[in-house]
């Protein structure tokens, strides 16, 4: 027993001085920042006001503070022609989608620099009237006293929805003082599955005041739903304001569009897709304490060999971390 005492009193001056070193020690990393963001897109919210072609998209996605994030989408897509309840099969065709997504992403440490960004996700979810596209329309048209399209019997019929999609993007500081007013950010994707199929590369060049706080605005059908905060600069220092101006282009290479192609698994309308799109992007987001806004409008050149003329839509997203 007397044996024993010593080393009893040394466990217990070892189990003293590790807790008072761990009081003492900062924390090694900042608590975890979750975003949350909501993003609606739609023609009407450009100079043309055309309801057609990709008319609808709308966006929850949540990112937690482990790197894991979850999003909830919509599309919605039409002909030009939508008072024709027999739309000319020359014309895209009425479709929408409604799926889930899932993933993991993260930025990279390199070096000590923090200026790439990787994610990963899976959709799952369904094509066609399960989707409630026709729905979700005519309500809308109700609320602002428009017609409703006449040509919805016509739609993609019902699908499975499955994609995995896979985005990297790189920041690149344009700024000679350091203080981060212009920057651009790279990015690459691909694209596989019943939904959309093809590699896309893009470039979004900004310009404001703290630009370090964000990685650039992202669209809902060519993005995955990774939208992180960097959480090391956010959780301390954040100053109370941000503002960024950005124009954004992109190029795509189409292996398979649903909204041209048509059905997967069943007989269905479509038209001849266009392999090359490009799309030009230009908005600007404000960032007020833990929220920030965006608004942007974005022209697509021709999705499918007969289509008319080129596509407008805008956008507008909001965004609250904690």
């Amino acid at each position: 027993m007397v044996s024993a005492m010593p080393f009893a009193r040394l466990i217990v001056a070892a189990l003293t001085t590790v807790g008072a070193h761990a009081a003492e020690a900062p924390s090694a990393e900042p608590a975890p920042v979750w975003v949350v963001s909501l993003t609606e897109e739609n023609d009407k919210f450009t100079p043309q006001n055309k309801d057609r072609y990709y008319t609808q998209g709308l966006k929850v996605a949540l990112n937690r503070g482990d790197n894991m994030f979850f999003s909830l989408t919509q599309e919605i897509n039409t002909p030009s022609d939508s008072l024709n309840p027999n739309p000319s099969l020359d014309d895209q065709p009425y479709s929408s989608a409604l799926y889930l997504g899932w993933g993991y992403g993260d930025i990279l440490h390199r070096g000590g620099r923090r200026d790439c960004l990787y994610s990963v996700e899976a959709k799952l979810g369904v094509i066609g009237p399960a989707a409630g596209g026709q729905t979700i329309q005519d309500k809308f048209h109700e609320l602002i006293g428009t017609s409703s399209a006449a040509g919805w019997g016509t739609q993609i019929q019902n699908e499975p929805l499955l994609n995995i999609d896979a985005e990297f993007r790189r920041r690149f500081d344009l700024d000679a003082s350091g203080r981060g007013y212009r920057d651009l950010i790279a990015r690459g994707m691909v694209e596989l599955g019943t939904m959309r199929t093809g590699l896309l590369l893009g470039a979004q060049l900004r310009w404001g005041i703290n630009l370090d706080k964000s990685w650039g605005h992202s669209f809902i059908r060519h993005s995955n739903g990774y939208d992180p905060v960097d959480a090391l600069k956010a959780s301390s220092g954040r100053p109370n304001f941000s503002y960024w101006a950005f124009i954004d282009t992109q190029v795509e290479v189409v292996i398979r569009n649903y909204a041209v192609d048509g059905g997967n698994f069943r007989e269905s309308r479509g038209v001849a897709r266009t392999p090359i799109v490009l799309q030009c992007a230009f908005g600007t987001t404000f960032q007020v304490h833990t929220w920030s806004a965006t608004y942007f409008i974005a022209v697509r050149t021709k999705e499918f060999e007969t289509q008319e003329a080129a596509h407008f839509f805008g956008g507008l997203k909001g965004q609250l971390y904690f």
